[in-house]
């Protein structure tokens, strides 16, 4: 659609029933939409999403049109959760391993203005290279979305790096100084220790994380 010439059926000035071409073209669109804001269903603290399918454990599920009530006067962080798709909102941040929605700020009575974090593609090929503090680092959202982890900084004991459980891959590599390992776990279940100075490939599997290979 960003090239001069497209394939899509765009509305014509003096074509009949426009209405039924641009109902086509909604339809085509619609995955895109998923969890979108519903306008129809947006009054006062009230925020209406759109559903529609997505991929639960790798199942193909139907996610319902919904609406949820959010808190007045403050920042609310909407996301949906990967294991179920389900919706929700708080008032602290995206929660790591969730899918960020929208950031919606509230007056009293009604929305202020809202910040739509949606995007077509939801991971990315990239590389984080993260300075340790000598304490556990719990990633976000955006870090995780990263494929290659790199770790420097100093360490005295060995630390632990949590990450979300949600099914994914890794490339991880201790560049930390100090000769102590890093401990890659989920906020519950086991991990996996890196070595100092070494580069391993892990995954969480939902419950736990494991290593794919050994140290390198």
């Amino acid at each position: 659609m960003s090239n001069s010439v497209t394939n899509l059926d765009l509305l014509i000035q003096s074509q009949a029933s426009k209405e039924i071409t641009a109902n086509a073209l909604f339809d085509a669109a619609s995955p895109a939409m998923l969890y979108g804001r519903r306008q129809s269903q947006c009054s006062g603290l009230n925020w209406g999403y759109y559903g529609g399918n997505v991929l639960v454990n790798g199942v193909l599920t139907q996610i319902a049109n919904g609406a949820l009530t959010l808190t007045a006067s403050t920042t609310n962080y909407i996301e949906a959760e990967p294991t179920t798709g389900a919706v929700s909102a708080n008032m602290t941040g995206f929660t790591p391993g969730r899918t960020p929605l929208y950031t919606v700020v509230t007056g009293t009575a009604t929305v202020s203005s809202y910040t739509d974090y949606r995007i077509a593609v939801p991971d990315v090929t990239g590389r984080l290279v993260k300075a340790m503090t000598d304490v556990n680092t719990t990633l976000g959202y955006a870090d995780v979305r990263n494929q290659i982890l790199e770790f420097t900084g100093t360490l005295t004991a060995v630390r632990n790096i949590v990450l979300p459980l949600k099914p994914r891959q890794w490339t991880v590599f201790n560049n930390t100084t100090g000769g102590f390992g890093l401990q890659f776990i989920g906020a519950t279940g086991t991990g996996i220790t890196v070595a100092a100075g070494k580069r391993a490939i892990i995954y969480a599997d939902g419950t736990n994380v494991v290593r794919v290979t050994a140290d390198t």
